[in-house]
């Protein structure tokens, strides 16, 4: 009769297991490595996407252009947009979300006429002004 002691399964399965437990930590921690770079893109998205209906909302609204700036705040939705009367009846839209991070500021061209009318061309993602401190919103 042949007697077995097992050991060597036991041994077997105890690697098996501490193998998959320093698998199972690494990968912990790669993802809590990951979780702040999330966050930041999901951050970013919002403030995108708050900025693209600020646009919309501010594209509604029944300006009188001025050589200033001039903002109107939707405070429930957390939307800004400003707008600002250029040379030969260019006007320029600014549309900001307001959120906790960095402010997104999309910019859209528009025509002065009885009313405002807006590019179709969509949005801008940088001031198209040839100074910086024009671009400066109040």
């Amino acid at each position: 009769m042949n007697r077995q002691s097992g050991f060597s399964s036991i041994g077997m399965v105890m690697m098996l297991l501490v193998l998959g437990g320093v698998l199972l930590h690494g990968l912990d921690q790669h993802l809590r490595a990951q979780t702040p770079l999330l966050l930041t893109e999901r951050d970013a998205i919002r403030a995108f996407n708050a900025a693209l209906s600020a646009q919309a909302w501010g594209t509604t609204i029944n300006w009188q252009p001025t050589g200033e700036w001039q903002c109107q705040t939707m405070q429930t939705e957390g939307w800004r947009a400003c707008l600002k009367a250029g040379q030969k009846g260019d006007v320029l839209l600014a549309a900001q979300g307001i959120s906790d991070s960095q402010p997104i500021t999309l910019w859209r061209w528009g025509k002065q006429g009885a009313t405002v009318t807006f590019s179709a061309n969509g949005w801008i993602d940088s001031c198209p002004l040839s100074e910086a401190i024009l671009c400066q919103l109040p």
